[in-house]
């Protein structure tokens, strides 16, 4: 029996190794060539531009807005709570980073100073660049602009300085916290792998393939989870930058279409490498956080909650979190909780 057991073990660790060879050389080969759709994609995100702007729809224009937030109303919160059934309660934050790796920059290295220990007790203090591709958090509208405005049609040079930050579009917005609820899209299940191959965005047809299979899809307000198992695979083979299996262009109009008040994902939400898309920085955080007032939430670590849903055979729960209230913040770390 022990010598079953071992051989099973061996077997086991030979197949990951292959798997983990495999990969790695996938990872290697040149850039992949822009897909069919690039061309018609590309066109129709610029008629997008103007096509999905939420301006105006939630505040005047050039006034602070909460965009699609505005949609938990206390209706929405009320329903969440229901869905918290059986007490279950799942973290979705990763450990902060401690140690520089491929997908952690040393601004991104979560520093915790001790500044005394003495008989009675002792205090720390916390430093940390949390955007990056590490650290759960969510973005404000004055984390990225376009053509000298930010979401609503905010004014930048009115309104972000370096001395008091975003005074209009910062974290603020969210200083009351989020009760919501959260669905979850798995499509490493769907295709039935541990993980997506990181070099393959999740396109608008898996979003629904999913969301046939589960009975489950997002609305109004709620944040879809999309789970790519990236820390399954990051225990497995390591860290690594550059290949992200996140949200494809065509995915813009099933936003825009759902509304969510956020968008979550558990790496960054844009897919990557991007061939065809040249000289455009990360087009669904332009999409999400400038045109359309939906926010973000990523890096998070959705490997408990997957395993949960996977074991209740349940893809829809109430999910809370809240910024710290930093005035004139462009996002902030968060530990999101998800109650089954």
């Amino acid at each position: 029996m022990r010598d079953r057991l071992a051989i099973t073990a061996c077997t086991g660790l030979v197949m990951a190794g292959l798997l983990g060879a495999m990969e790695r050389q996938t990872l290697g080969q040149p850039a992949p060539a822009a897909p069919a759709d690039t061309a018609a994609l590309r066109a129709q995100y610029e008629q997008w531009r103007t096509e999905f702007k939420t301006w105006g729809k939630w505040a005047p224009v050039g006034q602070e807005s909460k965009g699609a937030t505005s949609l938990i109303t206390p209706q929405k919160v009320a329903g969440a709570l229901r869905l918290a059934k059986d007490g279950v309660v799942v973290s979705l934050a990763h450990a902060e980073p401690q140690t520089v790796a491929a997908d952690v920059a040393a601004p991104g290295i979560f520093h915790r100073t001790m500044n005394a220990i003495t008989d009675t007790g002792s205090t720390d203090n916390y430093q940390v660049s949390y955007h990056g591709q590490t650290v759960a958090h969510i973005d404000s509208w004055c984390h990225f602009f376009e053509n000298g405005q930010m979401y609503n049609g905010v004014a930048v040079k009115e309104n972000v300085t370096n001395e008091s930050g975003c005074a209009k579009g910062g974290v603020m917005n969210w200083r009351d916290g989020i009760v919501t609820r959260a669905v979850i899209y798995d499509i490493a299940q769907l295709k039935g792998v541990d993980w997506l191959d990181p070099t393959v965005p999740v396109r608008r047809a898996d979003l629904e393939a999913w969301e046939k299979k589960s009975g489950v899809q997002i609305g109004p307000g709620d944040i879809p989870l999309l789970y790519s198992g990236r820390w399954k695979r990051r225990a497995a083979l390591g860290p690594w930058t550059g290949q992200v299996a996140g949200y494809y262009p065509d995915t813009i109009p099933w936003m825009h279409d759902r509304l969510p008040a956020f968008i979550g994902h558990d790496f960054n939400i844009d897919w990557n490498p991007r061939p065809g898309w040249e000289g455009m920085r990360n087009p669904i955080h332009v999409a999400v956080l400038i045109w359309m007032g939906i926010n973000i939430i990523e890096n998070l670590d959705l490997e408990q909650l997957v395993a949960t849903a996977r074991r209740l055979n349940r893809y829809e729960s109430m999910i809370t979190f809240g910024p710290l209230p930093v005035e004139g913040g462009t996002g902030s770390p968060v530990n999101p909780l998800v109650v089954f």
